[in-house]
């Protein structure tokens, strides 16, 4: 933000908006060029630099200036330098000068020269002790420079938030990056309510008669998240105390703004809000038998008719369209988790419930459904596997079912048939495919690709011709098939003499 006398604002009929800076050449620069002398200065009393850059603010842009020069000074380092700590160097001159009457600047020298030498330090080191400790006397030690570009980016977004500080509330329409913005929400203290799909009220406790500025500051924090999500539109309601309050719209939105402000997107580093979320996240993921699932920690906000609800974790299943969320339970009584899952069974989604036996207010009946499970010290990653597991099988009953009522047509000319484009074509998983197509009388279901029985009955006859394992793998991998699946299905086992593979056998057992 910057001070409230560099903003600049435009208002019509009813709204105000900053007078950003545009990223055209004039301005670019204007940027460049302060850049360059603030990347000159290194080394320079702060009133020098105050000095040399007052004489670019004389102008109508000064506000422009003056804001510009805020931002570069926030990446300078200032250090005060001397030889005397000040303190110590001001006390021993005005004691050795108190009792003197110090009429011209030879009887103020001989002062100095006298305490410098008491002190063990030359005059001029004395001198420049004196008052070092004063900010316009502090030294320009690091800056840290950026593109004219960015600085103007940094600037309209300071400008924004300044104008932000006399917000009373704010309404936002969200499409996407939900999650650093709810926190940053509930971290900045502000109070939010759903208004319908993608849209949410933010307010803070103000009034037309009282500006409440920790309010309109939260709400210009709450800025750079908002710029992370995907779209957005927002319009803030800003109080303009001219005599008698009156409030403006502050309308801004993605499209047409994000060329000129700043894009915050830092990656964000997975987070929890426990050991217990944490161990079961890792648990879950290390799990072979969780592959079908991707496990995602706090996912973005589902808007429903009865308020915004981010649970803890989504599960999303890498092939069939299953959603789950699970949510982590710490304190509870019967009577809140029994309203708790009533909200969470209104919802259009399924969602599982895990709860603390341990921080129970009162006793578990037993009609609770089979989407809570209870744990004490850590989450049963078991139990939420077996209902996912559950829900899969479910799933992929319903599309067998819907594939069962259609004419499964199948290239009969072709005698490989991939899978995956068959799920493709009809819309379902290929573990569908393949229970389906078990018992199709001319092709034979692997993993991945159906075989014509034909050409797996050519195949076996030439296999009785070869012994060695490592010649039979050759052969099968280039047919396109899978080796070891399709020699257990033609009756061949191998047969290891030590890890050598060159050594190692097929026979027939069929």
């Amino acid at each position: 933000m910057l001070p409230s006398e560099l903003l600049i604002t435009t208002t019509k009929r009813g709204r105000i908006y900053p007078v950003f800076a545009p990223l055209d050449e004039e301005h670019k620069q204007l940027a460049e060029e302060l850049i360059t002398l603030y990347s000159s200065f290194t080394g320079k009393r702060k009133s020098d630099i105050d000095a040399i850059l007052g004489e670019l603010e004389q102008g109508s842009n000064f506000k422009l200036i003056q804001g510009l020069r805020k931002l570069l000074e926030r990446r300078c380092v200032f250090k005060s330098e001397f030889v005397i700590e000040p303190v110590v160097a001001r006390r021993a001159v005005f004691e050795a000068a108190c009792n003197k009457r110090i009429r011209n600047e030879d009887e103020r020298m001989r002062v100095i020269r006298t305490v410098a030498e008491r002190l063990n330090v030359t005059a001029a080191e004395l001198e420049e002790s004196l008052w070092a400790d004063r900010e316009s006397e502090q030294i320009l030690a690091e800056f840290t420079s950026l593109e004219p570009e960015e600085l103007l980016r940094l600037y309209n977004l300071a400008l924004a938030q300044t104008l932000l500080f006399k917000a009373s509330s704010m309404t936002l329409h969200l499409n996407g990056n939900y999650k650093r913005l709810f926190r940053a929400i509930k971290y900045l203290g502000l109070m939010y309510t759903p208004e319908g799909a993608g849209a949410i009220r933010i307010e803070g406790a103000i009034s037309l008669l009282k500006l409440g500025e920790r309010y309109g500051t939260a709400l210009s924090k709450l800025l750079p998240q908002i710029l992370d999500c995907n779209a957005w539109v927002m319009d803030a309601e800003i109080v303009i105390r001219r005599g008698t309050p009156r409030v403006y719209h502050f309308v801004l939105d993605s499209r047409r703004c994000r060329h000129i402000l700043p894009q915050c997107g830092e990656k964000e580093e997975l987070t929890f809000d426990s050991r217990i979320e944490e161990l079961f996240y890792n648990e879950f993921t290390a799990l072979p038998a969780a592959g079908n699932w991707e496990l995602i920690r706090e996912p973005d906000a589902v808007f429903t008719e009865k308020g915004v609800f981010i649970p803890d974790f989504k599960f999303i299943h890498r092939e069939l369209p299953l959603e789950i969320y699970f949510e982590i339970v710490g304190f509870w009584t019967e009577e809140y988790l029994s309203r708790k899952i009533a909200k969470l069974r209104a919802l259009p989604f399924d969602i599982i419930v895990a709860i603390d036996r341990d921080l129970a207010c009162s006793a578990l009946h037993d009609n609770m459904p089979d989407t809570v499970i209870e744990y004490s010290r850590k989450v049963p990653v078991g139990a939420v596997l077996r209902y996912l597991e559950d829900r899969e099988r479910e799933e992929i009953e319903r599309q067998v079912k819907h594939l069962n009522k259609l004419p499964l047509k199948l290239d009969t000319g072709t005698e490989i048939v991939r899978i995956g484009d068959i799920a493709s074509q009809y819309g379902v998983s290929k573990e569908a495919i393949r229970e389906v197509c078990a018992a199709h009388k001319d092709y034979v279901v692997f993993k991945e690709v159906l075989v014509k029985r034909e050409l797996l009955n050519g195949l076996k006859e030439r296999m009785r011709a070869i012994s060695s394992y490592v010649e039979a793998r050759k052969l099968i991998e280039a047919m396109g098939l899978p080796p070891d699946d399709v020699l257990a299905k033609l009756g061949f086992k191998v047969v290891w003499r030590g890890l050598d593979i060159e050594a190692a056998t097929v026979t027939e057992t069929i």
